[in-house]
């Protein structure tokens, strides 16, 4: 039986591995993790030369040292990491397949929070509660009077894994309308799917656009989630004649990249009211400078890019990772296979 080397470079626990493991007595898998203080541009340290498989973040820059590498599998939905370093990679004909789908449920949920943080002003209430002063009655009802969820309308910016299972958290818990726009057109979800998650026929929205309508979708939506990948094609997006056409009295969030708002355009949205607020995981550049006007602003909820954050980010890492690896064997289609035309 031929065996199959499998290096993984990041910090699973040992029941995870076993269960990498278990996939196949054909695999050999090895684990050699990045250590803390790791800057995130190579791990080409790590390996022995006769790895076909590779999992983890960042691929070594000289190919040279993994000869048979046939395959690696991202610990993250994109590959924006590969692009802005031009990484050999991307020309080779080694199969880079992404993590996109496993983070439905921890983003979906995020971004639920922060529409609804936003709709009842919880960032006035945060700021009040550290000034340590109570609001005075008579302008408490309008300081915080704040709008629901039921019966508004949610624009989705990108109908993928995300924002799939906010649309069936929305319409499902809250009643909300929703409208998908997607690049493709494409209305079933061909990528992994957890079980019981997402709209992955494309059956809740009440109204699909394409990218060319964008701005007649914004303008009816009271949310806007942006869960779209950055590539060129999506950089500056939402400029400023799309946050003009908004409602004053919409949220827009963005839990996808930072490059597809214009976040200078967005500040002055924000502080000349033209929309009524912005949750933001994302950013231009990260860390947020300090200087940033995004901090001060009350309209703005600010998160350090940490949506994905949940004790369970590995074990869907996993699954996702198993099922490939019985798709690599059994010479299926891999998930989430990335298309490098069109930068995902």
């Amino acid at each position: 039986m031929k065996k199959i080397k499998v290096l993984m470079t990041l910090r699973f626990q040992e029941k995870q591995l076993e269960r990498v493991r278990a996939v196949s007595p054909q695999l050999v898998v090895v684990q050699k993790s990045v250590k803390d203080e790791w800057d995130g541009t190579d791990t080409g340290v790590f390996f022995d030369g006769d790895e076909e498989i590779l999992y983890g973040f960042m691929p070594p820059r000289d190919l040279a040292i993994a000869p048979k590498l046939k395959w690696m599998q991202l610990h993250s939905a994109g590959i924006n990491h590969l692009l802005i370093r031009n990484h050999p990679i991307l020309a080779s004909t080694i199969k880079i397949t992404t993590s996109s789908g496993i983070h439905a449920v921890p983003i979906g949920e995020f971004a639920i929070a922060m529409m609804m943080a936003l709709a009842r002003r919880v960032p006035r209430m945060v700021r009040m509660q550290d000034s340590g002063a109570w609001t005075p009655s008579a302008d408490r009802w309008k300081t915080f009077l704040g709008t629901e969820l039921r019966g508004k309308t949610l624009g989705i910016v990108g109908y993928g894994s995300i924002g799939r299972e906010v649309a069936r958290i929305a319409k499902q818990g809250f009643g909300m309308h929703v409208l998908a726009m997607t690049q493709s057109g494409q209305k079933k979800d061909r990528g992994y799917v957890e079980p019981g998650v997402g709209d992955p026929d494309g059956e809740l929205p009440d109204g699909w656009f394409e990218r060319k309508q964008l701005r007649t979708m914004l303008a009816i939506s009271d949310f806007v989630l942006i869960s779209t990948p950055l590539t060129d094609a999506t950089r500056n997006l939402i400029g400023e004649t799309e946050l003009r056409v908004m409602k004053s009295t919409s949220f827009i969030v963005n839990i996808a990249r930072g490059g597809i708002i214009d976040e200078s355009v967005l500040i002055r949205a924000l502080k000349e009211n033209w929309i009524a607020g912005a949750g933001l995981d994302v950013f231009e550049k990260e860390p947020l400078p300090a200087d940033n006007e995004l901090w001060k602003l009350e309209n703005a909820l600010i998160a350090p890019h940490i949506s994905s954050a949940t004790p369970n980010y590995d074990d869907r890492a996993t699954d996702l990772f198993c099922e490939n690896l019985r798709r690599y064997l059994g010479g299926k289609e891999l998930l989430n296979l990335v298309d490098l035309e069109k930068g995902y």
